[in-house]
């Protein structure tokens, strides 16, 4: 062990020094040198990850290592489009005569980057440093992807891959896969408990549904139970072992243990947790496990393991999984002009806090990304930027003074339509997912933004705003109106004079 041990320290001081040499001995290169050498860093750890993301990897530390990987992955190719998206006007206006109206599928090729950017040298060699110690490391993990089976018999892209997976997650989904096939509840205690905590729509229902759905997790439990809000109320008395509540029951199972999911919006009062301590403690089996999800870190100290904490993710990784979306297996740099207009659209999106309180980063980037899609040129793409641009202006406070029916009231939020740019659709920001049986209505609001619907809705109605692709396939429905700017008033006036559509 000790000579495993030096041999390792040996390595890594021996990669330290050999940086530390090519650092400061190592002749001075250009702007476009550095960001080429960026450019194929970053293909060769994409297509690290994007192997690793296809295996089965069970192991810990290996997902850890996979995390640190992705993240820098993420920041490189933030920094790189940030090149790709500054394209002088002069050539955009070379690219604008060439654009096709579909992404078609291509090879990587060499970027023509600009020189317009943020960022200097002095920023990228900081990121290939960062890079080449990220590859330096990279090795081990290659090798060890071999001992791990593929979860895909065909080959898969990323874009793919994102639209049947969760993306960003897979590590979390391990750890909670970890506890409840491993580890052991407390000498005092029948069961364990795992506290996820998290904002509102960072994903933590998604979370423990495809947890939920794993074979392993499946095999291991013979009864899903799932509580809600309902569930907790003081009058009524708390069963676990309710027909309504079990959601996954096998029977060819020899041992009962059970996993029960409390998914809780509202706030959980010491009775309450009591409530469900005293049920469990009577209804389930010994080694069965409890999962609790809250938006509030008050639950924490109910586990009887560290709490798995939610963040939303990085700028830079919604950045990614933003131009995955839009591009799909293209590379973005083969249509310059396209890819300056989505980047300055995702950043006019993420620069509010109005759309991620309204439907949460991976919602309303996906929606966005749908109607990029939807018409692939450069003035339907300019008019959604003009868009957004505008519903920046008029949801600020100062604009909704002037609506009587809306005034001082940030319940709502304003998105200009892309058909008609005299209108805007006010929705209620505040949603309702669907029941299980439910109809969801039929009006979504890619319908309502951009015209394609066959109905003319008036007054107040509900759209569908989004149904999720992954389990468990929640609806999400808002309630919301059409308002039209009155074209007669003169132009100082034309921003401030709204009237409701009868």
């Amino acid at each position: 062990m000790d000579a495993a041990i030096s041999a390792i320290i040996g390595e890594l001081a021996t990669r330290s020094l050999s940086m530390l040499i090519g650092k400061y001995f190592k002749p001075a290169t250009s702007k476009e040198d550095c960001l080429q050498r960026l450019q194929w860093m970053l293909l060769r750890i994409r297509l690290t990850v994007e192997e690793a993301e296809g295996r089965c990897i069970r192991n810990q530390a290996m997902l850890q290592q996979l995390n640190i990987l992705r993240k820098v992955m993420y920041k490189g190719f933030y920094m790189l489009d940030t090149f790709i998206c500054d394209v002088p006007e002069e050539e955009k206006g070379k690219k604008d005569h060439g654009v096709s109206h579909s992404l078609s599928q291509s090879k990587f090729s060499p970027a023509k980057l600009s020189a317009g950017s943020k960022y200097d040298t002095e920023n990228i060699e900081q990121m290939l440093e960062s890079l080449e110690i990220t590859v330096a490391g990279m090795s081990e993990l290659v090798i060890f992807l071999r001992d791990y089976p593929p979860m895909f018999r065909q080959p898969y892209s990323t874009y793919l891959f994102m639209e049947k997976c969760m993306f960003g997650r897979q590590m979390e989904m391990e750890r909670v896969i970890n506890f409840l096939l491993h580890e052991e509840p407390p000498v005092h205690c029948n069961f364990g408990i795992l506290p996820i905590v998290g904002p509102g729509k960072v994903g933590k229902t998604t979370l423990v549904e495809h947890v939920r759905r794993d074979e392993r997790v499946r095999s291991n439990f013979s009864h899903v139970i799932y509580l809600s809000d309902n569930d907790f109320r003081e009058e009524k008395q708390l069963k676990i072992m309710d027909g309504s509540r079990i959601k996954h029951q096998r029977g060819d199972s020899d041992e009962e243990k059970f996993l029960v999911i409390a998914e809780l919006v509202g706030n959980i009062d010491e009775g309450a947790w009591g409530r469900l301590h005293s049920a469990c403690q009577s209804s389930i089996p010994r080694g069965s496990k409890v999962i609790i999800t809250h938006r509030s870190e008050n639950i924490v100290n109910f586990g009887t393991t560290q709490a798995l904490k939610l963040k939303f993710l990085s700028r830079e990784a919604y950045w990614y999984f933003f131009k995955a979306l839009v591009f799909g297996s293209a590379e973005p740099e083969e249509q310059p002009r396209l890819a300056s207009i989505a980047r300055a659209i995702f950043d006019e999106y993420f620069d509010q806090d109005v759309y991620k309180a309204f439907a949460g980063p991976f919602i309303y980037l996906h929606k966005t990304a749908v109607g990029l899609k939807s018409s692939v040129n450069v003035q339907n793409w300019n008019k959604i930027l003009a868009c957004f641009k505008d519903n920046t202006r008029q949801n600020e406070p100062g604009f909704r003074k002037i609506l009587s029916e809306f005034r001082m009231n940030s319940d709502y939020i304003f998105l200009q339509r892309v058909v008609d740019s005299t209108q805007y659709c006010v929705v209620h920001n505040h949603d309702r997912i669907a029941l299980v049986n439910e109809e969801a209505p039929k009006i979504t609001l890619h319908h309502i933004l951009d015209g394609t619907g066959s109905v003319r809705p008036h007054g107040k109605f509900d759209i569908l705003v989004w149904e999720s692709h992954l389990p468990p396939y929640h609806k999400y429905i808002y309630n919301c109106q059409i308002i039209e700017r009155d074209c007669k008033v003169n132009r100082k006036k034309q921003g401030q004079k709204r009237k409701i559509l009868s």
